[in-house]
């Protein structure tokens, strides 16, 4: 969570009101202003709009300071944007509600829902505005929260490469204490730096002006509850990473009975509405693009048949979906016909530590197929198990047989949800061969999944796909 300067909330607050009553302007002119409906010539809608906007301006504040939009942000664009787009939903409903209550004019309810989605498209932008400019600032090393990492080594350790652009999110992290035996001579120096003992809190923390102490879940509970202590008069921050945070807990999760704190964990609970949404979703946008994309496909696949004759245009290949489910998946052919007899001459399969892997140059690899592969163009023809119900638009991603044979209790947990032709996993780390590191991600967007998530990362899929980065 990233905390705004005084004078960034007066600034975010200003434009929230020139942007809502941009968009409302806007939705005005949409409704009346194209000559969808007729104005009466004794009382013009414009002097009854522009009177209602003060109200409309001051419940769209209220609701934007009661929801901390602007003294605080995430530090996640997709945290901002739906954030922001769930206080305006709740903003417009309040001022539609009292469109029915009042009964001297009768305001067009289109206004009202063309308001709320300008304003959802409009608001979150000065935010991520700011966001950006701290990430340049924190690029660069500036404006960093110098924090301590406490714990045993190994996960002390382990946290630090769990985080791993630290930066991103506004952390410096100048230090590492740990309770325990110290770690090895050769892993001192960091980064971030070994600082010695627990003990030496107060000391260290003074020394490297640390704000923050982010706690391993490690430390023996009376350990734990006098370092707590201990940072409260120093006024230092603490923030204790649970035993188990690949659970990736959300505040629906929290219950308390008589005291004692649980965590349900509902990964694989989706709400029947939710998936009819989304299948809806899949349905009508997967057809069509699937229809667009037809002539694309159909002259690609005349271009792999000219520059391999003899050989198919398209390729399948039997992959694991939700629940294990066998189906069968379609891409346009990018390698030579008989890749999958070369691929022990390139990588011993039984010697892999982890069922994935990854080639930097292929020499399967076709040249019309290198190109396809840059573009992701090979991947359309999955459009096609997206309208048949076997992938979804937005998913984890499929994986072969093979690889899911191979997998733990922690791996198969990415099974949970149907698989998806982009995702987080693909927009994030499309190159990543680090078998936990996609699991982690896959395991994420079955956490935090709806339908603002899967827009966002579909908004987000084009721009991955012309960076091209890990694209093989």
């Amino acid at each position: 969570m990233i905390r705004t300067t005084r004078l960034e909330a007066l600034a975010l607050a200003a434009g929230d009101l020139l942007l809502v009553a941009a968009a409302f302007a806007l939705a005005w002119w949409l409704r009346f202003g194209l000559g969808l409906a007729e104005l009466t010539p004794d009382e013009p809608p414009p002097a009854r709009y522009v009177e209602a906007l003060p109200p409309v301006l001051a419940v769209f504040l209220l609701v934007l300071r009661a929801r901390r939009l602007h003294d605080r942000l995430d530090a996640r664009g997709y945290d901002v944007v739906e954030g922001t787009w769930r206080a305006a939903t709740f903003a417009s409903l309040v001022v539609l509600g009292a469109t029915f209550f009042y009964r001297d004019f009768s305001y067009s309810r289109a206004v009202c829902v063309l308001g709320w989605a300008g304003a959802c498209a409009l608001l979150p932008v000065p935010r991520l505005l700011v966001l950006a400019g701290r990430r340049r600032r924190w690029a660069r090393g500036e404006g960093l929260v110098p924090a301590l990492v406490v714990g045993t080594w190994p996960a002390a350790r382990d946290l630090v490469d769990r985080l791993g652009r630290h930066e991103r999110y506004g952390l410096g992290l100048v230090g590492v204490l740990t309770s325990g035996p110290p770690p090895p001579e050769g892993a001192r120096a960091g980064p971030p730096p070994w600082r010695g003992d627990v003990a030496a809190l107060e000391a260290t923390a003074a020394a490297v002006r640390a704000r923050e102490v982010l706690v391993s879940d490690t430390l023996a509970r009376l350990e734990l509850l006098e370092l707590l202590e201990r940072c409260e008069r120093l006024g230092l921050e603490v923030r204790v990473v649970p035993a188990l945070y690949d659970l990736f807990v959300v505040p629906d999760d929290l219950t308390e009975l008589h005291g004692v704190p649980f965590v349900a964990v509902r990964e694989h609970r989706v709400e029947l509405g939710s998936r009819i949404v989304k299948r809806a979703l899949d349905l009508v946008v997967g057809a069509a693009l699937l229809l667009v994309a037809a002539p694309l496909i159909g002259a690609l696949a005349l271009l792999v048949r000219w520059t391999s004759p003899g050989a198919p245009a398209f390729f399948s290949q039997i992959r694991v979906g939700e629940g294990g489910r066998r189906f069968r998946m379609w891409k346009l052919r990018t390698m030579v016909p008989d890749a999958a007899a070369r691929l022990r001459e390139l990588v011993d399969l039984d010697g892999l530590a982890a069922p994935v892997f990854k080639l930097e140059d292929d020499p399967r690899v076709t040249p019309v197929g290198r190109a396809l592969r840059r573009w992701s163009l090979d991947e359309l023809p999955q459009l096609w198990n997206v309208v048949r119900g076997d992938m979804s638009l937005v998913g984890p991603r499929p994986e072969e047989e093979a690889v899911v044979a191979r997998y733990d209790a922690h791996h198969r947990r990415r099974l949970k949800a149907k698989p998806g032709l982009t995702g987080l996993q693909q927009v994030v780390a499309r190159a990543s061969t680090d078998m936990d590191e996609r699991v982690r991600l896959d395991v994420l967007y079955i956490r935090r999944r709806t339908l603002l998530f899967d827009l966002w990362l579909l908004l987000r899929t084009p721009w991955a796909v012309l960076h091209g980065r890990g694209a093989r």
